[in-house]
């Protein structure tokens, strides 16, 4: 009897603690998350100093994807070197060619972080987007000859 007794009291000490270990798991939370899957760059080609028209038009993108969460999505892109969104500015050595980029092919909203009169792009919280960037060097602009270039930061707000 009391090896039964013994299996017993085993047994319902396994009961025990498992319902213990149990009751302290923390509960099952699903967390959005969002990433970069790729990005390409805005290239604009070569700049002519004669121009008279904006003629250098560039399109670069970004794939972003996003799951779970709560509510819309955003991403908003840095000013750069300029630390303005009025005109971005690209460097070459001391020179500066002033460009700006956009959310759409008209080329009318500047991409942005939502601040002045720039704005954000906004996605469904469940979303595997590619997501094109329309860049314009505006014309009459006399720069020095060399590459000239900017860093901008995407960022996700989720």
């Amino acid at each position: 009897m009391n090896r039964r007794r013994m299996y017993s009291a085993s047994r319902m000490l396994r009961i025990v603690c498992a319902a213990s270990f149990a009751a302290m798991a923390p509960p099952a939370v699903a967390k959005p998350f969002c990433s970069f899957a790729s990005a390409a760059p805005v290239d604009f080609g070569i700049y002519s100093v004669f121009a008279t028209q904006p003629n250098n038009f560039g399109v670069g993108s970004i794939q972003v994807n996003c799951q779970g969460g709560g509510g819309p999505i955003n991403i908003t892109l840095s000013t750069g070197q300029s630390h303005s969104f009025a005109a971005r500015q690209m460097r070459s050595g001391a020179s500066t060619l002033l460009y700006n980029l956009y959310i759409s092919a008209a080329r009318s909203a500047v991409w942005g972080d939502g601040s002045g009169a720039s704005s954000a792009v906004y996605l469904d919280k469940n979303s595997n987007t590619k997501l094109d960037i329309f860049g314009q060097i505006p014309a009459r602009q006399d720069v020095a000859v060399g590459n000239y270039s900017d860093h901008i930061t995407a960022i996700v707000n989720f």
